[in-house]
């Protein structure tokens, strides 16, 4: 299958980015319910009306984080049928610090595939927060 992946390399710590993606998902992506501090953690993220739920499902500091999502009110104007497309699937964030200051982040977005309907928009927004939004977060 062909699922939603990228690398970004970033100019700060494993432990930043990782706390980045974990406990700062508001300050580069959406709003979020509950820090992430271990697995088995259900968070939200949304943006007013719509919003995804996950689940914690692998947690290793500053190294590792799966999550899954669980339910989803996903809007996206003018596409029908995308509101409860992303659930079970996974998002995968792997950090492999280079230097002391500079990291790998491997994104992959499991199940999020050209199949669905929202794949060109949901793949745009993943590039857009990802490459812009989290980097400018994180190196300014």
């Amino acid at each position: 299958m062909n699922h939603y992946t990228t690398s970004i390399e970033i100019n700060r710590p494993a432990s930043a980015v990782f706390r980045a993606i974990s406990k700062q998902l508001e300050d580069w992506w959406g709003n979020q319910d509950h820090q992430i501090t271990e697995a088995g953690i259900v968070f939200k993220v949304s943006w007013a009306e719509p919003w995804y739920q996950f689940k914690v499902i692998k947690y290793q500091e500053n190294k590792e984080m799966i999550w899954e999502c669980v339910d989803a009110n996903q809007i996206i104007e003018g596409l029908e049928g995308v509101q409860k497309e992303w659930v079970g699937t996974k998002i995968h964030w792997r950090l492999k610090e280079i230097s002391s200051e500079h990291t790998q982040l491997h994104f992959e977005h499991e199940g999020l595939i050209p199949e669905f309907i929202c794949f060109d928009v949901c793949s745009r927004a993943w590039s857009d927060f990802l490459h812009q939004h989290l980097i400018a977060y994180l190196e300014s």
